[in-house]
């Protein structure tokens, strides 16, 4: 008969499942985003990305021949994302201000709170001049700032926004919106607001600004 010490004993946990090779690389680029978001690319070893992993360098290099690898799949993941461009298009085409502005708001403003680390990473690449750094760019902040410039002008050709630069005008709109994501993100600001009402308000600042004004009758004119 048993003991009383094996009828007693805790039944052992069940073996870990070992990860698939796809579920690994996920975890090593999640991982090596938020070191280098923390550290810089320059700043960051494979070591220190096998380390928060959990694994050997060893391990990592079957799946990443370095750091290079690692950074490139990673904005290639973010690539694959798709543009916020297409998501506007049908508010744009329909010369909805209200839907393009906050849209394009709360899109960044969600796409940064799923993944501050990316946020940070970029930054930190275009400070440190990493050749990856301009690729993003150009395919994607250069693509969102120039799809706004050309919606401010269509804007402007039609009457309801005043003459003046779209490129600055949609600069100044997009310079809101990052100046909110980089306070939250790189400085850690807190705030009561929910990001909604954050781009409504900046939405309502920005065209209550934009918006053309009436014609004003000249002094002394004849009122009927």
């Amino acid at each position: 008969m048993p003991t009383a010490a094996a009828r007693t004993a805790p039944a052992k946990p069940p073996p870990r499942a070992r990860k698939s090779a796809e579920e690994r690389r996920a975890q090593i680029l999640r991982e090596a985003a938020r070191c280098f978001g923390t550290r810089g690319f320059r700043g960051t070893t494979t070591r220190d990305i096998a380390v928060a992993v959990g694994i050997t360098e060893a391990a990592l290099y079957r799946h990443f021949p370095g750091k290079d690898a690692i950074y490139a799949a990673i904005l290639d993941a973010r690539m694959a994302v798709p543009e916020v461009i297409a998501a506007l298009g049908p508010a744009a085409r329909e010369r909805d201000d209200q839907r393009v502005f906050t849209g394009l708001a709360n899109a960044i403003f969600g796409s940064v709170e799923a993944d501050p680390s990316f946020l940070r990473l970029l930054l930190y690449s275009a400070l440190e001049g990493h050749q990856l750094a301009r690729p993003f760019y150009e395919t994607r902040m250069r693509r969102l700032r120039e799809f706004l410039s050309r919606y401010v002008a269509r804007r402007m050709r039609d009457g309801a926004f005043r003459a003046g630069d779209p490129a600055l005008a949609a600069r100044a709109f997009m310079g809101m919106v990052a100046d909110h994501v980089i306070a939250r993100t790189v400085f850690g600001q807190r705030e009561t607001y929910a990001p909604a009402n954050v781009a409504a308000a900046y939405t309502e600042i920005f065209l209550d600004g934009m918006r053309a004004q009436p014609a004003r009758k000249p002094n002394g004119a004849h009122r009927g």
